[in-house]
């Protein structure tokens, strides 16, 4: 699939959580983010056992989620509206490949729930909802 993250999302480095897009509707994605050692947001988190923080987990899954309303409506920029149901089952660590995949559950006017998980080596590190709400302006240029 070809599909260009770095033109398709409006975010920057180093706020990019999303390496690659594996797959892409109007209703569910899949997505790719491989965590390097180098990762500014390690250094400090926790020193001497870096991970990766929920918080950025659940940014890599909205981002993803984010494109699937971009896939969905062309001008659609979105947003974090809600996370809901959010369950943090093992760690993040430097050397992961975690596989990212949202799939939207219900929308209801510029509002879109998603069915959200995060997979390391085919285990579960985490899942839950993200309400999404879409701006109407995208500024990643789609």
């Amino acid at each position: 699939m070809d599909y260009n993250v770095l033109t398709a999302l409006p975010h920057g480095y180093p706020f990019r959580f999303l390496d690659r897009v594996t797959e892409i509707s109007s209703t569910s994605g899949v997505g790719i983010k491989n965590v390097s050692a180098n990762e500014e947001f390690l250094q400090g988190h926790f020193s001497g056992n870096p991970i990766m923080p929920g918080a950025l987990i659940i940014e890599a899954m909205a981002q993803l989620a984010g494109l699937v309303m971009n896939n969905a409506s062309q001008d659609a920029g979105a947003y974090i509206a809600q996370v809901k149901d959010m369950r943090f089952r093992k760690t993040v660590s430097p050397g992961d490949c975690i596989t990212l995949s949202a799939r939207l559950e219900s929308s209801f006017g510029s509002l879109a729930s998603f069915s959200v998980s995060a997979v390391v080596d085919g285990v579960i590190v985490a899942q839950g909802d993200i309400v999404m709400a879409q701006t109407g302006q995208c500024s990643s240029g789609l």
